[in-house]
């Protein structure tokens, strides 16, 4: 019945939706942050969380907190059963139905939505006339489900693309080809990244305006990112360059982002969990931390394509340290010829600390997770 109440609301919202293979944290992060210099109150909503389920539902900068609990309550009260061959309500669709409501409850005016695994089958494809629509990369990812081929998994992520409804993209070659496709049959204006819009020496140059923005990125995926961002907020009434400059100034990193902890050693905590997020997490360090002993502990899911990221670390380093994660679909590195083998993340750092002036930590969010943990306790 509330939600029944709450139908029609919905669809008042100013709508920017996300989908990509990585990055689309970063670009609804920086996005909401401009939206809210703007004066534009915002809601957010991305996936996964590192700590907290709470991250992924957020309003002006803050999460829900426990209210999240009770606000999917009320949902789950309200859902009428579904015949036995439909199943039952899935995570992602409660989830949003619960955000929205919060987000209406704190007086959004705009939702910067996150997609989950794909975009043609996301739930947020309720929204059939968003402002904008994003595909920030694509890459091989959840083989199992979206496709075998780049071009396949391209496939599922135009489902997002709306009729006459600008796509922004930094997608590449025939990922690229296919969403340009799917972007013509519905007439919707493709805005792509370097082409339409770019960085030239401190200057970022979108299609209608020009912003100079002092900002140092940890990598240049996420200058790319930031750029997709800001290309997404100039669909949005009324804002300004001083906005949207202000708003990337002030975007906090995701949790697990390239996270900095200083001291000997040094830590670099990060998400990355794709050979290509590994490419740039490796460039990165070394731009950062140029000639220190680098030490990697890794711990990866088993459907990611570790043969190549691994390939990434020897390339860098030989000090590898290798564990499983608390996870259901941990990686067991136990049958690796390469590599020191751990037990545990916290092992794999404790092991790693004589040998190293940085020590990232990455392949996956629960090795990051199981690494803050650890690290706390040993301050």
């Amino acid at each position: 019945m509330l939600f029944n109440k709450f139908v029609p609301r919905w669809k008042e919202f100013q709508v920017s939706y996300i989908a990509g293979s990585k990055g689309k944290g970063t670009v609804a992060t920086t996005l909401s942050y401009i939206l809210t210099a703007g004066g534009i109150p915002c809601g957010r909503l991305t996936s996964p969380h590192l700590h907290s389920i709470t991250e992924r539902v957020n309003f002006q900068g803050m999460d829900i907190g426990e209210e999240l609990e009770d606000y999917v309550a009320r949902i789950q009260r309200g859902l009428p059963k579904l015949p036995r061959k439909y199943g039952t309500w899935i995570f992602g669709e409660v989830i949003l139905a619960a955000a929205l409501m919060w987000f209406w409850d704190q007086g959004a005016q705009a939702v910067v939505l996150e997609a989950g695994l794909g975009g043609r089958l996301d739930a947020g494809n309720i929204f059939r006339h968003p402002l904008a629509t994003c595909v920030t990369s694509i890459s091989l990812e959840h083989q199992g489900i979206l496709g075998s081929t780049l071009q396949e998994i391209a496939r599922e992520k135009a489902g997002i693309i709306k009729p006459e409804t600008p796509l922004v993209t930094a997608t590449q070659g025939e990922a690229l080809v296919e969403l340009k496709a799917r972007a013509e049959l519905f007439g919707a204006p493709v805005y792509s990244f370097p082409a339409d819009f770019a960085w030239q020496k401190g200057v970022l140059y979108l299609p209608s305006m020009s912003l100079p923005i002092e900002a140092d990125f940890s990598s240049p995926a996420e200058g790319i990112n930031v750029a997709l961002a800001a290309c997404l907020a100039t669909f949005f009434p009324g804002i300004t360059r001083e906005a949207i400059i202000q708003g990337i100034l002030n975007s906090p990193r995701m949790p697990g982002r390239f996270h900095v902890i200083p001291g000997k050693p040094t830590y670099v905590l990060d998400v990355a969990h794709t050979p290509e997020s590994i490419a740039n997490l490796l460039a990165a360090i070394a731009r950062h931390f140029p000639g220190g002993r680098l030490a990697i502990v890794a711990g990866f899911l088993a459907d990611k394509n570790v043969t190549e990221m691994l390939a990434l670390m020897h390339a860098k380093t030989s000090r590898i340290y290798l564990a499983p994660v608390r996870e259901p679909r941990s990686y067991d590195p136990g049958g690796l010829v390469q590599g020191i083998k751990a037990p545990s993340i916290g092992a794999a750092i404790e092991a790693a600390i004589p040998q190293a002036d940085v020590i990232c930590v990455t392949g996956s969010f629960a090795a990051v997770r199981e690494a803050s943990a650890h690290l706390a306790r040993t301050e």
